[in-house]
């Protein structure tokens, strides 16, 4: 009954061919909603409903294999399989260092974490315990270390002989098994930027979208990171089923095909945000500013607004991501190489520049200069940074962007009223052409939904003609 109503009204103007092109709009941007709700879906579906492992859980845990899956910054990564839930994967992260600070540290992390929703590109804590485990599981640097007494912790099944020596660490169980961090990814694709930087900086783009995305979330937490660096942010793996077609993502200027066979560059993989040990929660005081005590909050209403908000925090991670634009890109930290920049007042224009080698790279350098503005008041939000990387990847480009400026003038606003029927007839269009590539697609049964698939999805399905000026006048510098 619904639908024939839905029919009734979408015919009421059947005459008009304006009408029934601004109707079928509606319909490609209400599609591309309900795409992305199960492009989440799939792709969330095991953070939700997680098992919860404790201390008494430990035995039920055996490596399979021996060989770490990632050394990250702060931890030791082994793949492994429960007994009681063989039907999954788990990581077992062995956190480094064991001075009692570090292990508060990882402490203060794992509980920050366990404070906030699970989200995708959030690493997800399914429960963690201090543990002795086999010196062979440590990194090398710490096996010369004074050993911990033995346990009455029982231990894996994984575990070499109980004769091996045996030390103390903080242990986290995950559902997700890191293969590389991101300075990993730096060093192994180093000659592949040579060779094809158009499409290795396509995958940077993606990767800092993927983080975007998770800052986004501890930023509506009240967290900030504060320790954002290569060696804390891991890569999953995303493989699917191999198809006899090439990898196939669509583009402003078209389809582009990845040249490469292998599925690790040919998959996007799914980027975690790990290592909360420096992060710093909104400030205890904002809660006390509900407070029924009339005193707490007469206290709290002298406070200076920096000190209430955190105010030197606000914008801390906005500026880390600009230095990993750097680095991924295999730049180095500009304020590494010139340390004195910080001393000084320095203006963006003045960093280092990024050498231009794809259609990516100057809209890359322009993100960076404006997350690295030595003033947090002119530096932008994680949102626009999310912006700017989602019209890099999909557009509208500068060339249809000066276009619409020309035609409609240029001693009126850029976000103008009059301006943005071209920009919504740009995104029928596009929500058109993406719509029959997922029809297509279906037809295939090898295929499934593309973790681009969702970024994309994520765009088209809430972009809108004032959100596509305002990031036009950022990254074009366009008014």
């Amino acid at each position: 009954m619904g639908s024939n109503l839905q029919l009734q009204t979408l015919l009421s103007n059947i005459d008009s061919r304006e009408g029934v092109y601004s109707k079928l709009g509606g319909l490609y941007a209400e599609s591309l909603r309900r795409l992305a709700l199960k492009c989440e879906d799939h792709f969330t579906r095991s953070q939700r409903n997680p098992l919860r492992f404790e201390e008494s859980n430990w035995s039920l845990f055996r490596l399979t294999s021996n060989k770490p899956s990632c050394n990250s910054g702060d931890a030791v990564y082994y793949s492994a399989a429960c007994a009681s839930d063989p039907s999954n994967s788990y990581a077992v992260k062995i956190c480094k260092s064991p001075s009692m600070d570090a292990k508060q540290g990882h402490l203060y992390g794992l509980s920050v974490q366990q404070s906030m929703p699970p989200h995708f590109n959030l690493q997800q804590d399914c429960g963690h315990f201090l543990a002795c485990v086999p010196q062979s599981m440590l990194p090398s640097d710490e096996v010369s270390l004074p050993t911990t007494p033995p346990s009455s912790l029982p231990q894996p099944s994984m575990s070499a002989p109980g004769q091996q020596v045996e030390r103390e660490r903080v242990v986290v169980i995950t559902s997700e098994i890191p293969r590389q961090t991101a300075a990993d990814f730096v060093r192994e694709w180093a000659a592949f930027h040579k060779s094809q930087p158009e499409v290795y900086e396509r995958r940077v783009c993606f990767l800092l979208l993927q983080l975007c995305h998770g800052l986004e979330h501890l930023k509506e937490h009240g967290v900030t990171h504060r320790d954002l660096c290569l060696e804390n942010l891991l890569l999953v793996p995303n493989l699917r089923r191999p198809s006899q077609f090439p990898q196939q993502t669509t583009t402003d200027n078209g389809p582009s095909y990845g040249s490469s066979g292998v599925d690790s560059q040919r998959h996007l993989p799914r980027l975690l945000i790990s290592n909360f040990a420096k992060a710093k929660r909104r400030s205890s005081e904002d809660a006390a500013s509900t407070s029924v005590d009339p005193r707490i909050k007469r206290d709290h209403a002298r406070l200076a607004p920096e000190i209430v908000s955190a105010a030197q925090y606000r914008k801390f991670d906005e500026f880390q991501t600009g230095i990993l634009i750097y680095e991924l890109l295999h730049q180095a930290n500009p304020f590494e190489v010139s340390p004195a920049l910080k001393e000084q007042d320095y203006r963006c224009e003045e960093l280092p520049p990024i050498p231009s080698v794809s259609l990516y790279s100057t809209g890359l350098q322009r993100l960076a200069q404006l997350l690295l503005q030595p003033d947090p008041i002119k530096r932008i939000h994680i949102q626009e940074a999310k912006r700017i990387l989602q019209s890099l990847l999909w557009g509208p480009r500068k060339d249809l962007m000066e276009q619409q400026r020309e035609k409609h003038g240029q001693g009126v606003g850029f976000v103008d009223g009059s301006r943005h029927e071209g920009l919504l007839n740009w995104l029928d269009v596009k929500r058109a052409l993406l719509m029959m590539k997922f029809a297509e697609r279906s037809l295939e049964p090898e295929r499934n939904a593309e973790l681009e698939d969702w970024l994309c999805c994520q765009y088209f399905s809430s972009a809108h003609p004032l959100s596509l000026c305002h990031t036009a006048e950022l990254l074009y510098s366009l008014k």
